[in-house]
C-alpha cells in the first residue's frame, strides 16, 4: 500500500493524507519500512536522498514504529514476510491493517482482532463516520 502512496495518486495516497489530517493513526512495522526501502530504491530507482526524505516523513507521521524483534509470527498467510507484518500489527494492538495484498493478507479478512482492509474499504469506513 505504501509503495502506491508514493508513486501515484489514489486511495493509498489518500490513506496517508488521512493520517496527516489526524483522522487515523499510522503504526509502522519495521518490516514494512524495510520492504518499502527495497522496492523504492532497488525496483523504482529512488535515489538515497529521496528515500531518506520518504523514510523521515513516515517515521515522523507514525504514532508508533513496531520492531520485528521479539515478535512471534504465526504461519497464517502463506508468506513469511506478510506473517511478520501481521504479527507486528497484532503486537501493536492496531485495529486495521491496510493492504493491497490480494494473495496473502486480504483473504484472511481478520486475524487476532486485526481487520485487514484495502485502502478503498478503509476510506469508505472513514467517509461513513
Amino acid at each position: 500500500m505504501l509503495v502506491s502512496a508514493f508513486v501515484a495518486a489514489g486511495p493509498p495516497s489518500r490513506i496517508v493524507e488521512e493520517a496527516i489530517d489526524g483522522r487515523l493513526e499510522l503504526v509502522l512495522p519495521e518490516p514494512v519500512i524495510d520492504e518499502l526501502r527495497r522496492i523504492l530504491t532497488v525496483k523504482l530507482g529512488f535515489d538515497p536522498q529521496r528515500w531518506r526524505e520518504v523514510e523521515t516523513f513516515l517515521r515522523d507521521l507514525a504514532v508508533e514504529t513496531v520492531p520485528a524483534r521479539g515478535v512471534g509470527a504465526e504461519n497464517v498467510s502463506g508468506d513469511p514476510a506478510d506473517d511478520l507484518i501481521l504479527a507486528c500489527a497484532v503486537a501493536a494492538g492496531v485495529q486495521v491493517l491496510v493492504s493491497g495484498d490480494r494473495k496473502h493478507l486480504l483473504p484472511l479478512g481478520e486475524h487476532r482482532g486485526v481487520r485487514i482492509l484495502t485502502p478503498q474499504a478503509l476510506l469508505a469506513e472513514l467517509r461513513d463516520r
